[in-house]
């Protein structure tokens, strides 16, 4: 009896601790998200992207934007995929995506002040979708 108690509690143990994260992480989706961008300038070769730190539970999707007024034009849009085992695996998932600007998108925005947006989000768990972070940086469209 003194054996299955030495085998039975660590083992028990495990279970409880990785349950208890995998609980968060299915609250809590997105651990982190960064947006960055050459310049405050954006013109013709301008580099702008995002990265993402997903708790790895669900999919996460990523979407960056330059919004100008009433008009949104969509960048990017990738996907960062879950772990095989979602439940156990407490590892964390890396994404990003990274966008050369080309004079065909910037022709569809006027010169003058617009906004650069990342955002991230998750899948429903349990009933809820967790709200989608954001990140938005003040840029300037050039031609």
């Amino acid at each position: 009896m003194r054996v299955l108690e030495w085998i039975i509690l660590p083992l028990l143990a495990v279970h409880v601790v990785l349950a208890t994260w995998s609980g968060y992480r299915a609250i809590v989706q997105v651990f982190g998200l960064e947006l960055h961008s050459t310049s405050r300038v954006l013109s013709r070769g301008s580099t702008v992207g995002a990265d993402v730190v997903s708790s790895g539970r669900v999919p996460v999707t990523l979407r960056l934007e330059l919004v100008q007024g009433a008009r949104v034009e969509t960048l990017a849009v990738t996907r960062v995929r879950n772990s095989e085992n979602p439940s156990y695996d407490p590892r964390s998932r890396r994404g990003a995506v990274s966008v050369a600007l080309d004079s065909a998108m910037l022709t569809k925005l006027s010169p003058g002040p617009a906004t650069l947006r990342a955002t991230a989000l998750g899948a429903s768990q349990w009933l809820r979708t967790p709200p989608p972070t954001i990140r938005e940086l003040a840029v300037r469209v050039e031609r």
